[in-house]
């Protein structure tokens, strides 16, 4: 990963849960960095612009395929599913007079705080 990354896009990546978007895969989402959940559905969509907007949602069909022991890739007819399944939720949203868009603008910073310092925390056990 290059090092204009944020760490926190670093991390994400590297839990192996996740996978960073192709410009192919975040198509319908331009100036952004772009992650999906590796999962085949239901899964978490998050992209941020260089000016910390964020969209994030949930896609219930991934256009991403799964191979065990493989890396993930993107599939054609996952995509096409994807995005039938995104057309169809927001004809239904257009039917119902539903505003399916909500945005917000992160006005803060993300703070590193190494792991050994969560272990001096008390113990709520205790």
């Amino acid at each position: 990963m290059s090092a204009d990354v944020p760490p926190v896009f670093a991390n994400l990546e590297r839990t192996g849960r996740f996978h960073r978007d192709s410009a192919l895969g975040r198509i319908f989402h331009p100036g952004t960095r772009s992650f999906r959940e590796i999962a085949a559905t239901d899964s978490l969509h998050i992209a941020v612009t260089d000016d910390n907007r964020v969209s994030v949602h949930i896609d219930r069909v991934s256009p991403l395929v799964i191979r065990t022991g493989r890396p993930c890739r993107y599939s054609i007819l996952r995509a096409v599913a994807h995005n039938i399944a995104v057309g169809a939720e927001a004809a239904v949203r257009l039917v119902r007079r539903q505003r399916g868009v909500q945005a917000c603008h992160l006005d803060c910073s993300v703070v590193w705080v190494p792991d050994d310092e969560l272990d001096d925390e008390p113990d709520s056990a205790a």
